[in-house]
């Protein structure tokens, strides 16, 4: 089966947010060469995860196969990416006991492990969202954003998701929410971010989710990490007009407990287009390495400025 061109999607199509240079296509296999630019960007000087998974994702719809729903499993290694950096991007078929996945792996120059390495199989048709709808209690407090972070980033030279993420205190611990679509300006926006005339692009769902589930295991443990593994399951095509709710929760810890070296987190996301029934489309949970230069980078930066510090406290 050959990949491919989609000219509708934003990431890779006639109006590509990636820049990409083929270099092999044939019926079990694709390749090209991916530039990270600025307008990729998530921590400062690093392009955003979910760029690199929602390029898996933009490969995988290419392929049109396997079809939804899909369970999709990401490792991140190797040494990271920096911006301005280009890597090698390979997706190909491979067959499994009962039926088939497509593997898509980013690597960087000179390494071998993969930076990003992606399975996507077909999922089972008994669904198990992770967080049921949740009405959340008590307080609300809006969290800081980037200046230019793909997803939070409120002040880009280039269009960007621009998302403004929430906690709420709920059953003694924390929930990350945000919306999409619920306004105007979201609808506006979605125009930009679509992979057919009328569908919204997986990859703003999964780089949403990252970060929502990211900022999760921030409040819980006041370190900032980089996503080491993810796993997820897309459950249909989300409408580019339909309106969206993220919601993640922490999962707990991993090495000491007083200073853990991974945490985890897990999130669901609903469509609200009829809200008093909340439809899941979208669950799953991921890791997180938490590094001290992330969380120093992360005080120095956030906006607005000095917005950052009941972040570290003991109120959330």
């Amino acid at each position: 089966m050959i990949v491919k061109h989609n000219p509708y999607s934003f990431l890779t199509g006639d109006s590509p947010f990636l820049k990409t240079k083929p270099m092999e296509i044939s019926s079990g296999r694709f390749e090209t060469e991916v530039l990270f630019e600025l307008h990729h960007e998530g921590a400062i000087g690093r392009p955003h995860g979910g760029i690199a998974m929602g390029l898996c994702l933009d490969a995988w719809r290419r392929y049109a196969t396997p079809e939804y729903p899909v369970d999709i499993s990401y490792k991140f290694g190797g040494s990271g990416v920096a911006i301005g950096e280009t890597v090698d991007f390979t997706v190909e078929h491979e067959l499994l006991a009962n039926s088939s996945a497509l593997i898509a792996e980013i690597v960087k120059r000179g390494e071998k492990t993969p930076y990003l390495k992606a399975i996507i199989t077909h999922a089972e048709a008994d669904f198990n969202p992770i967080i049921p709808m949740i009405q959340p209690t008590g307080a609300v407090r809006k969290l800081p954003y980037y200046r230019n972070c793909f997803v939070c980033g409120h002040h880009r030279d280039v269009i960007g998701l621009k998302r403004r993420f929430r906690v709420h205190s709920h059953e003694g611990s924390s929930l990350v929410t945000t919306p999409w679509g619920s306004v105007d300006d979201d609808l506006d926006r979605a125009k930009q971010f679509k992979i057919t005339n009328d569908e919204l692009h997986p990859a703003v769902i999964i780089s949403i989710f990252d970060e929502n589930s990211g900022w999760s295991g921030l409040l819980a443990t006041k370190g900032v990490g980089f996503t080491v593994r993810m796993n997820v399951t897309l459950a249909r095509p989300v409408s580019a007009t339909e309106p969206l709710l993220f919601m993640s929760r922490p999962a707990g810890t991993r090495g000491n407990p007083r200073k853990p070296r991974f945490y985890m987190a897990e999130g669901t996301v609903v469509s609200m287009l009829d809200p008093g029934s909340p439809e899941p489309v979208a669950w799953g949970c991921g890791e997180w390495l938490i590094l001290e230069k992330l969380t120093e980078q992360l005080k120095k930066n956030l906006l607005p400025e000095n917005d950052w510090e009941w972040i570290f406290s003991n109120d959330i």
